[in-house]
């Protein structure tokens, strides 16, 4: 390992500083220009090539790279609203053939398709508002079902070429039903109590089993006006002791998605 005394590193100090000097003097005469042009001539290449590579290069290449990653974005959106749409239509698709399979279970029912035109914008209440009304033959009460046998609610509102459907899990609503496997009651939306359907009034020794289906009204002294019989409400959702006296309630789900229906029947007249 080398050493320098105290003496020679003052030497190399003072040879240092008086190179710089002389190196200053040169270029305020401009004396160094030519040294600096070759240099330049040397390093531009180069750090033009490192500025393409890095994806910096001049203002054209960055508009080129922004501009093709904003087509990119925009034909990715396109393909989002179309996949978008394209479930759309297919949920449609399966909704009418659902409805297909309503009129090979029931001939002799008189049926109306209709589409969803829109809900409740306040969220307040429960509710659509159909594409068919009276000039459809369409009046207040008629049941509304979908997913083929589903009951789904009952015509509040009619006019000339709409109707307003009141949903059976909004709190207004009321259905005569009855456990599949015989004992009646009365269902009760519970949208607005934070909650979904509750059979009541169902007689204390009934014994309903999860998951068991809960149907229309048949008989005449439960069933409710203009609601066929038979018709598919929802299915137990919990067992669970819920007396009142000699009665007892059950809550229920419903097998419907109502956020998603987009084809519904009107049952105009029951002949079964």
């Amino acid at each position: 390992m080398t050493t320098f005394s105290t003496r020679q590193t003052f030497a190399l100090i003072a040879l240092f500083v008086a190179t710089s000097l002389a190196f200053i003097q040169l270029d305020n005469r401009e004396a160094l220009e030519p040294v600096k042009d070759s240099l330049n001539a040397v390093v531009a290449p180069a750090a033009d090539a490192f500025g393409r590579l890095d994806g910096v290069g001049g203002p054209d290449d960055g508009s080129a790279l922004e501009r093709e990653l904003a087509a990119l974005k925009a034909e990715r959106d396109r393909l989002l609203v179309d996949n978008a749409r394209l479930e759309q239509e297919n949920r449609a698709v399966e909704q009418y053939r659902q409805q297909a399979q309503l009129q090979e279970e029931h001939p002799t029912w008189k049926r109306l398709q209709a589409r969803v035109r829109s809900t409740d914008p306040t969220n307040f209440q429960k509710a659509f508002v159909l594409d068919k009304g009276s000039d459809d033959g369409v009046a207040v009460g008629m049941a509304v079902v979908a997913g083929g046998s589903n009951y789904i609610g009952q015509v509040t509102e009619v006019q000339a070429e709409s109707a307003k459907v009141m949903l059976v899990i909004d709190s207004t609503q009321t259905v005569g039903a009855r456990l599949n496997s015989g004992p009646d009651g009365v269902v009760f939306g519970m949208w607005q109590n934070r909650g979904r359907l509750e059979l009541r009034y169902l007689e204390r020794d009934a014994k309903p089993q999860l998951d068991e289906l809960v149907l229309t009204a048949d008989n005449e002294a439960s069933r409710t006006a203009s609601v066929p019989g038979g018709l598919i409400v929802g299915k137990v959702e919990r067992v669970e002791q819920n007396r009142q006296g000699d009665l007892q309630t059950v809550p229920i789900l419903p097998l419907v998605d109502f956020e998603q229906l987009q084809v519904v029947t009107i049952v105009l007249t029951d002949e079964s």
